[in-house]
């Protein structure tokens, strides 16, 4: 039987290239798993056209040595994905894969990886002001059995995860129903405060990243906020672990 303590990181990096690769760098000898929302894009090459002379542009997002990226690949632009996972190249006997199958949409990343005979998986969302990914979600998801973790940037605010914000969120209803269904609970952090820090010091601050666990994992550590550690202005990231039996 594999058994593993992961340690799961995510932190939305608003399209910011230096600091996805510091975070890469940064986490290569201490973290399992990198869940990120809003990844860079950089332009690679543009490759034959039968439309445009001068080539159709590839994008990408950077990588490491240490760790390898799960991306959905699409050739517009405008559906390019908004989340990106990597995973540190030491866990490659758990045969960690991007479950295209399951939900094939730019804001959603189900990775599945072998644990013993078991099937994990990990969702990692980005769900933008118009809540995309989660209709998506509501309308498509199947029945994961053995989901660990659902985490990333959900959008919504709500007096349910933050009590200094007075109101409720026509969608929150829609999102825990989801959570629910994948057999989650919300995770308080051991040491709430604000994930989103407004770029208008004149704008409130928000929590709007979450992160959604097993209640049946008795590993799972609940999840830790670091806003000591963040290096640019934006969302914070967070920390947590998991037994994975």
């Amino acid at each position: 039987m594999i058994k593993e303590t992961l340690k799961i990181f995510s932190q939305n990096v608003r399209k910011n290239k230096t600091l996805m690769n510091t975070i890469l760098e940064n986490n290569k000898n201490n973290m399992d798993i990198i869940l990120v929302q809003e990844p860079p894009k950089s332009f690679i090459r543009c490759v034959p056209s039968h439309t445009d002379p001068t080539g159709d542009p590839i994008y990408g997002t950077p990588n490491h040595p240490d760790w390898t990226l799960f991306i959905r690949q699409d050739p517009a632009q405008e559906n390019y994905a908004r989340v990106a996972t990597c995973v540190n190249k030491k866990l490659q006997k758990m045969r960690f894969t991007l479950r295209l199958d399951i939900i094939n949409h730019q804001d959603v990343n189900v990775l599945a990886f072998h644990s013993g005979q078991h099937i994990n998986y990990i969702i990692n969302v980005y769900s933008d002001d118009n809540q995309s990914a989660l209709h998506f979600l509501n309308q498509n998801i199947v029945d994961l059995n053995n989901t660990v973790v659902m985490t990333g940037n959900f959008n919504i605010r709500d007096n349910d995860w933050n009590p200094n914000y007075p109101h409720h969120s026509a969608h929150t209803e829609d999102l825990l129903t989801l959570a629910e269904s994948l057999g989650l609970n919300l995770s308080p952090p051991i040491n709430p405060c604000p994930t989103r820090f407004a770029d208008n010091p004149r704008d409130t601050n928000s929590v709007i990243d979450l992160a959604f666990i097993n209640p049946n994992n008795s590993g799972f550590r609940q999840h830790f906020l670091h806003p000591e550690l963040c290096i640019t202005k934006g969302h914070l990231l967070f920390v947590m672990g998991a037994l994975i039996l």
